[in-house]
Parts: C-alpha cells; structure tokens; sequence
C-alpha cells in the first residue's frame, strides 16, 4: 500500500476492532423507516457536482436528493421544480461532490484484524526518518519471541503485518536466514505491507 493509503487504513483498522468482542458478532439489524415521516429533500447548489454520465465528469450545477434518492440533477431551476416546495437548500460554496466510490480491493478486514492482533513491522514505525531498517524488523521479532508468552511456547507464532522493503534501507526481504536467528525456538510469519505475500 502506499504511504496515503497506510495511516488511514490504520486509523480504519482501530475504531473497527477497538473494544470489539469477536465472540459475538451479529448481523446489524435493519434499519427502521418510519412510513408516517416524510423522508427530507435537499437541494445542493453552487458547486460542481460530478455525474460521470457518459464516462465523463459531466458536472452539473445542482441536484435534489430525498432520503438515499437522487432525485433531480441538471440547472438549478430544474432541479427546484422536480422537487418538493420547502425543500432544504444547502449551498456548497464552491466544494465538489463525487459520486460514491467501490474500491474492491482494500483488505479492509485484514487490515483491521492485522491492526488487532499482529505486530506491526509497518516502515515509519521502524524509524524516525521515515527510512526504514532491518535492524529495527530484528529488535521487533526478538522482542516479541522472548516476551513470557512465546518463551514459554516454541509452538507459538511470532506474528507480524506490514512490512515494505521498498520503504526498507537496501531493499532486503525477511528471508528465512534472518527470520530464524532472530527467533530459533518460535516459528514467525509476517505479512507483506501489500496483503499478497508473507515472510
């Protein structure tokens, strides 16, 4: 992931997993709609308001949405006659409004199960500089290998996430030389900072 991606899939990760009892986990339940309550209309205007009709940005100068519904895009006065009289208006001053975005490939879930449980080999928690070093990598796997925990239990994993080489001065991978003299008696398995591959 890139360093954009990285603190906000963090700061993700944490208000999902914070105090979350992973033994019982529900489906939500459905939203209440009141039949008796009209649904708002609002009207948003003075600012560009990007459709991507046709595959291109095709701005427009207002829309009128009641509840979840868009109803009404084009020129203001259009979009105040599909609407409702007493409808809401809510001038952006200039801001955009984009269309909602399906970014299918977050690893979203490991992220936030990764920010729970695992250790964070992650390269600006690594060094102050922002650069990354090995030796840093080392210190975390020795320290999580010698806590009373894993000392105790060759059986269990030193279990890490997030580690970059190309944030990593030199560029090394964990390969297995190094992983098994910085841990001999428990077995370590680090997840790449990409999500598609593991030391």
């Amino acid at each position: 992931m890139c360093d954009s991606c990285d603190p906000g899939l963090h700061f993700l990760a944490k208000a999902l997993t914070e105090d979350l009892d992973l033994s019982e986990i529900d489906a939500p339940p459905e939203p209440q709609v009141s039949s008796e309550e009209p649904l708002q209309t609002t009207i948003f205007f003075n600012g560009p308001i990007i459709t991507m009709e046709y595959d291109a940005f095709s701005p427009v100068e207002a829309m009128a949405i009641q509840g979840s519904t868009i109803l009404a895009v084009g020129t203001l006065p259009h979009v105040q006659s599909e609407a409702v009289t007493g409808a809401l208006m809510h001038d952006l001053r200039g801001k955009c409004i984009l269309p909602g975005f399906v970014e299918p490939h977050l690893h979203l879930i490991l992220s936030a199960l990764a920010e729970r449980f695992l250790g964070n080999f992650s390269p600006p928690s690594l060094g102050n500089d922002g650069i990354g070093r090995l030796e840093e990598a080392k210190k975390l796997v020795e320290t999580i290998s010698s806590d009373p925990e894993h000392r105790g239990n060759p059986e269990l994993w030193v279990a890490g996430y997030g580690y970059d080489p190309s944030r990593v001065e030199n560029h090394p991978d964990l390969v297995r030389d190094y992983l098994d003299a910085w841990s001999p008696n428990n077995p370590v398995f680090i997840i790449n900072q990409s999500g598609h591959l593991a030391y």
